[in-house]
């Protein structure tokens, strides 16, 4: 995040707790597809996510009033989305003995997924890739473990500074950073058979 995005995302904090309406359309602009993205992506169900999105936005109109500034406002907003995701997988599994960070399941990535959210070709680390292999990387990051999906899908799609996704998940830097690296370990072990067999230029063997 740039410093002029800090210093609009402090001011629209500001008047989110002031009741700004104005504003709070702003918020809805800047987080509408990124909330979205994030609630299909731990989903995998449209409907899911926009009640997600829509539990969000509820959320923070009603409750902007009690941000006080010890986080950014971003992790802030990611922590809200976390814990009504959470709410969702909760009550579709009738299960509520599963904490935050345990209630993102595996998810089966054999299947095409008709909607990409978004390519997170340009965060990750040593991976390149065509349009062509999107579904099939989609796939594997499906297959993380839970924890280390959560920290990859901030970090590394949603484009959160580690110190944000830490905050997000209310977690040490070095905890983030750990569960990252193994996420971009593991994924490069799942996928560097196929990108060997495609010859993708730049993938190291």
């Amino acid at each position: 995040m740039t410093t002029d995005q800090k210093a609009e995302e402090e001011i629209l904090a500001r008047k989110l707790i002031e009741g700004d309406l104005e504003a709070f359309d702003r918020f809805v602009e800047i987080y509408q597809k990124k909330i979205y993205a994030l609630a299909y992506n731990l989903t995998h169900n449209q409907m899911d996510a926009q009640d997600v999105t829509q539990e969000v936005f509820l959320t923070i109109f009603r409750k902007a009033h009690t941000f006080q500034g010890k986080s950014a406002f971003s992790s802030w907003v990611y922590r809200v989305a976390l814990n009504a995701v959470y709410m969702k997988l909760r009550s579709k599994k009738k299960d509520k003995s599963i904490s935050v960070e345990d209630a993102f399941p595996s998810f089966n990535g054999a299947g095409y997924h008709q909607e990409i959210i978004r390519d997170w070709s340009e965060s990750a680390e040593s991976l390149m890739f065509s349009n062509e292999t999107k579904n099939v990387i989609q796939g594997a990051v499906d297959q993380l473990p839970e924890k280390e999906k959560i920290a990859f899908l901030l970090r590394d799609v949603e484009g959160l500074s580690t110190e944000e996704a830490a905050e997000a998940l209310d977690l040490s830097v070095s905890a983030v950073k750990s569960r990252l690296h193994r996420a971009r370990l593991i994924l490069r072990k799942k996928l560097s058979g196929y990108f060997e067999e495609k010859q993708i230029p730049g993938v190291s063997k």
